[in-house]
């Protein structure tokens, strides 16, 4: 009809099937198709969607047999012994009044190591803790070896990849630190 620009009816086809996979409705509303919202809204008990691949089941912190203690959203209690046990296995001070922070990706520009590196004189004049897993650059590898030595009782950094760790620092951390560039959401965001 008038007036409709293409697009908009190339994705019509949509009020006709009875599911849609979230990520793609994403995509589409972040090149700027906003006249889906209506059709969205319309049809939104017939949309579901998968969250980015995740495994809930495996990365589900009240039933994780790699985190030290069982929490939900419900019930927190487990989080601090969380917390406890992975500054214990990291070597660091046992501190409750501190904020661990954490990241766990890839050190490569694209998820932004290097802007933690470029903050971290100003983090350790903060009374924190900063734990660091991921491996890549080896330019990143040598400098989370370099701030280890430097801040002994603030930083640790794990070079490699573990899996069971990665549930541990998602368990055991305050503030998780997403500096990636370009990315809107991974896997880490949604656990």
């Amino acid at each position: 009809p008038r007036g409709r620009s293409f697009e908009w009816w190339r994705f019509a086809s949509w009020s006709e099937i009875p599911w849609v996979q979230a990520l793609g409705i994403y995509q589409i509303v972040e090149k700027g198709i906003n006249l889906l919202e209506g059709l969205l809204a319309a049809r939104s008990h017939r949309l579901n969607g998968v969250a980015n691949g995740s495994a809930l089941e495996e990365w589900n912190p009240s039933d994780d047999k790699d985190c030290a203690a069982p929490y939900s959203i419900l019930d927190f209690s487990g989080k601090l012994e969380c917390k406890r046990a992975l500054q214990r296995e990291m070597g660091l001070p046992e501190r409750d009044d501190v904020p661990v922070l954490g990241f766990i990706g890839r050190l490569d520009w694209q998820k932004g190591p290097d802007l933690i590196r470029d903050a971290l004189g100003s983090l350790m004049n903060e009374d924190c803790q900063v734990i660091m897993l991921g491996s890549g650059l080896t330019e990143l590898e040598e400098w989370m070896k370099w701030a280890e030595g430097q801040y002994p009782d603030r930083f640790r950094g794990w070079v490699g990849f573990s899996i069971p760790m990665a549930h541990r620092i998602t368990a055991g951390v305050d503030i998780f630190l997403m500096p990636s560039r370009f990315e809107p959401c991974g896997l880490n965001q949604l656990y």
